[in-house]
């Protein structure tokens, strides 16, 4: 779930950053609007936030495990 929200999230910035450039160039112009784009950093923000709410609640998770394991060796 991670590695898809990972990918998804820098498919989608990558998308908006080649939709900007097209758009300095006025190619495409018409498949090319500022709606897109807002869609795609929406895409982009909210997949990051879900990945590193994962990535912090792994991080707790095994600082606690570590914790536990060094409180029952001493």
């Amino acid at each position: 779930m991670k590695k898809t929200l990972k990918i998804i999230s820098t498919v989608s910035i990558i998308l908006f950053g080649v939709l900007w450039i097209l758009s300095k160039f006025d190619f495409l112009n018409e498949f090319n609007s500022i709606d897109i784009r807002h869609i795609l950093v929406l895409i982009y923000l909210f997949t990051s936030l879900k990945y590193f709410k994962m990535e912090v609640k792994d991080k707790n998770a095994e600082i606690q495990d570590l914790k536990l394991k060094l409180k029952n060796k001493i």
